[in-house]
Order: structure tokens, then sequence, then C-alpha cells
């Protein structure tokens, strides 16, 4: 009788040290963010005590995904946010100090101060150095951009490396609770620790990669991407692989095919740094518009002992679509003079045609398409003899030369004839290429512009994205918190009632014991 009663009452205090352990370890986790309050459930069992019937585990799954959702949604913008801010510092437009806008109006007031002076040497000596400036400016800001496309490459790798990790741990710890489960379900299902760590691992995925997540019975996942690409299934797990050249992110099948998922990927850190790298390569490709634009408009009046080209000063985007506009191109020849007529349905090509085709023209001169660098075209026609002229009713064709040599940002160039160019400027076109610069001066301002106001509206955006999200973000926290996290003082009210009752049992064992002794005495 006293073997059977002493096996109930050590079996209960087995149970109470165990629910105290429990309500302990909730009091030590009280502020960890994925840590779920667990409840011992303690019945009875006539007529052999009590038993550990359960431990409830107080989660929330269908917040704990929606938090881990919006939480991807916020770290997507918050990694686009900060790349953007380091580009903000790079234009000063929006610290101190010199930026863009500056540069190019230093080289354009310096371009017509030496058409209201072309004598005057110091402004030659002037428009050089701006030139020289504009274009370090635009270099170095080039480079400074290659540098953040750069570390986007490294970061990726990183990120992509840490899902793959990520999504093996949790791979693995389907199966650790399949066996726990299989070990511990009559004694609780005690396996909880494994469910935190598992939840720690989602939340962390989700900060790189949106996903979506299913729990089946006994706790373990199925991790897909928002688009229905498996990560982990059971025991097993699929990697990502991203390409640096072409800047995509691949899902890899268990036959080790690629599928391309870059645009299927809505949140997370990398999400937030495909963004970035789409804003960086907008702002490369604007900025190379700018040099682009100035190689192909900015150009110096040339007298004829110097250059033989002469340029159609209005380029067009289109060579074949109608000029608009109607004129007469007069080809000065010693003393006599040929003419060519062009009406507003002419493209530029069919009057580079006329002249070519036009038997009294072609022998004195030929004219060709130039295809501008950035996508324009111009007509260039070259006579025969320097000392031949040539006039057009709309004052479009002079004799000129590009201050500007490239194809873009990387070879952008001062014309490596220039110094002998600003010797020999054409005086008498002096006022008409001052009055071109002011067109000129204004595109590139435009350019230059809509960059820098496409970059501060991106970066306002994405603030108040940020912020409002992120107030989302806290709130759906906090509802995670309230329904799983800790209350200290209702662990210490459990906590005291079961040591009264651990005490209450043990003062049985007591009593037992000196029954026990007593009856041995009497024997």
């Amino acid at each position: 009788m006293f073997g059977a009663t002493f096996g109930i009452v050590a079996q209960g205090l087995e149970i109470f040290r165990k629910s105290m352990d429990i309500r302990n370890k909730n009091v030590l986790n009280a502020n960890n963010p994925d840590y779920a309050q667990e409840e011992p459930v303690i019945n009875s069992f006539a007529p052999a005590g009590i038993v550990l019937e359960d431990i409830r585990r107080a989660q929330s799954f269908y917040y704990m995904s929606l938090r881990n959702q919006k939480l991807s949604l916020v770290s997507a913008l918050d990694t686009t946010m900060r790349g953007n801010s380091r580009i903000e510092d790079l234009f000063q437009e929006f610290t101190q100090g010199l930026g863009g806008s500056e540069y190019i109006s230093m080289f354009f007031s310096s371009y017509q101060n030496l058409m209201k002076e072309p004598t005057n040497e110091g402004a030659k000596g002037e428009l050089k150095n701006s030139a020289r400036s504009l274009l370090s400016y635009l270099k170095d800001r080039r480079r400074d951009l290659d540098r953040a496309l750069d570390s986007i490459d490294y970061d990726m790798r990183q990120y992509v490396d840490r899902v793959n990790n990520l999504t093996k741990k949790i791979a693995n710890i389907n199966q650790e609770i399949l066996i726990a489960h299989a070990q511990t379900y009559a004694r609780g299902k005690d396996y909880k620790n494994l469910l935190d760590e598992r939840d720690k691992y989602l939340r962390e995925l989700s900060d790189y990669i949106n996903i979506n997540v299913q729990e089946d019975e006994i706790g373990r996942v199925r991790v897909e991407t928002s688009k229905g690409f498996v990560l982990v299934e059971e025991r097993y797990s699929w990697n990502l692989r991203y390409d640096g050249g072409s800047n995509k992110i691949y899902w890899v099948s268990k036959d080790n095919a690629d599928v391309d998922i870059t645009n299927l990927i809505e949140g997370g850190r990398i999400r937030g740094l495909l963004e970035f790298s789409s804003d960086l390569r907008n702002y490369t490709s604007q900025l190379e518009g700018l040099a682009r634009k100035l190689i192909s408009e900015v150009k110096l009046p040339l007298n004829a002992q110097t250059t033989n080209s002469w340029y159609w000063f209005r380029n067009v985007n289109d060579p074949n679509a109608p000029l608009g506009l109607s004129g007469i191109i007069t080809f000065n020849i010693g003393n006599s003079t040929l003419t060519l007529n062009y009406t507003s349905t002419d493209s530029l090509n069919n009057i580079i045609t006329a002249i070519n085709t036009d038997p009294a023209i072609n022998q004195y001169f030929t004219a060709n398409l130039v295809n501008n660098p950035d996508g324009t075209h111009t007509m260039l026609i070259n006579p025969q003899n320097p000392n031949y002229t040539i006039e057009d009713s709309n004052g479009l064709i002079h004799r000129s030369e590009p201050l500007f040599v490239g194809t873009g940002i990387n070879d952008i160039d001062l014309n490596p004839n220039l110094n002998t160019y600003i010797q020999n400027l054409e005086y008498e076109k002096a006022d008409e290429f001052n009055d071109f610069s002011r067109g000129w001066w204004d595109g590139a301002k435009s350019l230059y512009a809509n960059l820098v106001n496409h970059l501060a509206s991106r970066q306002w955006d994405l603030k108040k994205k940020h912020e409002i999200e992120s107030s989302l973000l806290k709130s759906i926290d906090a509802k995670v918190q309230e329904l799983q996290g800790v209350s200290i003082d209702e662990e210490f009210i459990e906590l005291m009632k079961l040591q009264r009752s651990y005490e209450a049992i043990a003062m049985v064992v007591n009593r037992l014991d000196e029954m026990l002794k007593a009856t041995l005495n009497m024997v």
C-alpha cells in the first residue's frame, strides 16, 4: 500500500516541479519576441493521482504570419530607402556645397562669356576650366553610382545565402519536431522549444523574403514564396540563386533547373535591393543622358582655316520624320551659288539624299547622317574646298566642331583640338552660337533637374510608405505579444499556487515517512 501511495505522490511532485519549470521559463523569456507563453495542463487521473496532460502553447499562427508578411514589406521599404539615402548624399543639392546644377551653370556661363568676347583670353581659359570641372563632376558621380551597384551585388549574395541557410534550418526543425512529437506524446508533447526556434527562423526569413507559411497538426511548416515557389516542405528545402550579371534571382528546382522569380519576390531585403538596383540604373541612365546631350549638342563656331565641317543645328529623333519647317539651303561656290529647297514634309534623310543625288551639288558637297550619342541625329556637310560656304534660310547650318567628344560618361572628354578651336573662332557667328547655348543650357538643366527631382520624390515616397507600414507592423506586433506574450504578474501568481501545491504534497511525503517508520517499529 505504501509503495503505491509513494508512487502517486512522487508522480505529483514531478508534475508540479515540471510545471514550475515551465512557468519559470515563461518569466525568463518575457522579453523574447519569438517566445510563445506555455501553460501546463494538469488533470486528475483517478485512481492514480494527477497527470500532465498537455503543455498548451499560447500562439496565434494567423497573427504571427500577418506580422511576418508586414515585416517583409517594411524590410523592403527600409532597404530601398537606406540605399536611396546614400545616393542623396552624393548629389549635394540635398545638403551643402557645389552640386551638378552649379557646375552646369558655370560651364554655360563661361561659354556665353566667350561668345560675347571671343578674343578674351581669360574667357577662353574660363571655358576650358569650367568644362573640365563639369566633366570631373559627372565622372565622379558615375563612379559613385557604380560603386553603389557593386555593393548591391555583395549584399544580395549575402542575403540569398542567408535565406538558403534559414530554409535548411527550418527543414531540419521539421524533422526534429516529428521525432520529438513521437517521443513526448505521452508527456504533454513537450517540444515547444523547437516551435519557438522555428518561429524565430520564420521571422528572420520574412525579413529577407516574403513568405507564406502553413502549419500541420504537430507544428511542422510548409514555406513558400508569396507566388507559390516552395522553400521548405517536411524535411526538404529548396535553394535560391543570384546571378549578378543579370541581377536576377532564381529558384532552383530539385532537378537543378533555374526559374526566374525576380519579379515575383514581393517583400524582404531582397526585394528592397532589387528596387534600389532599379533606382540606381535609372539615376545612372539619366546622368548618362546628360553627358550624351552635351556631346551631341555643344559646338563652337570656327573659321575656314580650322574646319571643313558644317552641321545641321537641329537634332532630330527620327531622321525619316518630317522636319515641320520649310527653307532654302544656299551653297556658295566661288562667285556662283546653288540652292536646294526643302519643305515641312521633308525629313533630314530627304535633304541628305537630295544633296548627294543632285549632280549640280554633289560634285562640290557631300552630306552624311550623324548618329549622336544621345540617340538623336543630325546632318554633316563637307565641301570639297574649304572656301565653299553654306547658308540656311532658317539659320540651322554652321561651320563648327563639337566641344566634347565620346559616347557617354565613361569616355566623355574635351575635344583634343579645343585649344586650337578657341583660338580660331568665327567671330561673326558668336552671337548666333550664344543664342544656341541658351537652348543647350535649358536642356542640360532640365535633364539634371529631372534626375534630382526624381531622387527626391522617390525618397519622399519611400519614407511616407515606410512610416505608415512601420506603424501597422508595430500594431500587429503588439497584438501578437498580447496573444502569446508573457504576463509577469500572472506567472508569479501561478508559480505561487504551484509552490503551495508542491509543498502540500511534500508534507504528505513526510507524514507517509513517519507512518512507515511507526509501522516498522511496531513489528
